[in-house]
């Protein structure tokens, strides 16, 4: 049951394929159903038919699938970096009790019933009064729309329209929510984490200190930061069919959002800035002197004696693969960031939060206009 509450892999009894068509069974397909018996799934006398109305489709085929299967990436990820944190001796002995105290407490906000009450209660109250994905514009299009259409010269709710509001968009609220919940519970760890001392040490292959684990985890969360870049995309892309907004007006909108989740993302690695600095600039102090040592001794070996005993100099003097080992060395702890992730993570996980928004560029244009520049283009 808590796996299902979580959206998690977890020990649900049920696969992945079965929650994605249970849950699509039950928020999509009666929609459809309701909206063929209604006449409004594709009616031309409308303006806002089902088929045709970008919000329910992208949230409940594209962004509700992202949230359920994103437990199969983010689970395993999290639990290999804790477990990577407890056996790899990033967390010194005597700090491990603190470590344990971090890890029963996160455990204990994401076993909690409560937080699942509050967010049920939050996801249906946020639902009946700001529409998410519609606001006003549900009632300003009440007479076209399969949501609200008239009847006898009064707009009402359609069946599907009560469906929507009363099962459909709170359980993807709720859904959302709660991966939202998780996301906040592992800042709250990695907070925790922080404050502890870690033995890192600026010579890891990883240029992270040894904790570069955790950037990689912290990346697995982009499939959640998807599914709302495809919720906001779905939002702009009502506005410009249906609102005449435009793709010019939305662009800093859109650019905003792509930053916010970028910090929201990363942000939280900053924690671990200081001590990540610390033990470069500790490192850098150690392992200069000895570079200067090591390279005195080898110059002295090779430049300054002159021997008629160029054999035996050769066969005693410092090994020049050793000079060339230990430049590799410092010149890790040179590069060594101050947070444990990647630039180049960084612009992937910016590019995968920019991919919901590329067909917002296509509704610009006319079908005709669209096979003009294909045209142009391949002439």
């Amino acid at each position: 049951m808590l796996s299902l509450r979580m959206g998690g892999q977890g020990a649900s009894a049920f696969s992945p394929p079965t929650r994605l068509l249970t849950a699509i069974g039950l928020m999509w397909l009666p929609l459809a159903v309701l909206t063929l018996i209604n006449g409004t799934f594709a009616s031309d006398a409308i303006a806002q038919p089902f088929i045709t109305d970008v919000v329910p489709q992208v949230r409940l085929i594209i962004a509700l699938p992202l949230l359920l299967l994103a437990g199969l990436a983010i689970d395993p990820s999290v639990g290999g970096t804790i477990r990577g944190l407890a056996l790899s001796g990033v967390v010194p002995e005597s700090e491990y009790p603190r470590f344990k105290t971090a890890l029963s407490r996160i455990t204990a906000m994401r076993d909690s019933i409560w937080p699942d009450i509050v967010l049920l209660v939050l996801a249906f109250a946020m639902t009946w009064t700001l529409r998410p994905g519609y606001g006003g514009a549900m009632f300003e299009f009440a007479d076209t729309s399969w949501l609200q259409p008239v009847a006898e010269g009064q707009a009402k709710l359609s069946m599907a329209g009560w469906w929507y509001l009363l099962v459909s968009a709170p359980l993807f609220q709720f859904i959302l929510f709660r991966w939202i919940w998780r996301f906040i519970i592992w800042g709250v760890f990695l907070f925790r984490l922080s404050r502890i001392r870690l033995d890192l040490h600026a010579t890891h292959p990883d240029f992270s200190g040894g904790i570069g684990m955790l950037g990689l985890s912290q990346q697995t969360f982009v499939i959640l930061f998807a599914a709302l870049s495809a919720i906001v995309s779905s939002t702009i892309a009502h506005d410009m069919l249906f609102e005449a907004a435009t793709f010019e007006s939305a662009r800093l909108d859109m650019l905003a959002f792509v930053v916010m989740c970028l910090v929201a993302i990363y942000a939280p690695l900053t924690l671990f800035s200081g001590q990540m600095y610390m033990a470069r600039r500790h490192a850098l102090r150690q392992y200069g002197a000895l570079a200067y040592k090591l390279s005195a001794a080898f110059h002295e070996q090779w430049i300054s004696r002159a021997s008629k005993d160029v054999g035996k100099q050769l066969k005693e003097a410092v090994d020049p693969s050793a000079m060339a080992d230990y430049g590799a060395v410092f010149d890790t702890v040179q590069n060594t960031r101050f947070i444990p992730v990647s630039m180049r993570n960084i612009v992937t996980t910016a590019a995968s939060l920019v991919v919901p928004f590329l067909p917002l560029y296509l509704l610009q244009f006319s079908v005709a206009d669209l096979i003009d520049r294909l045209l142009g283009a391949l002439v």
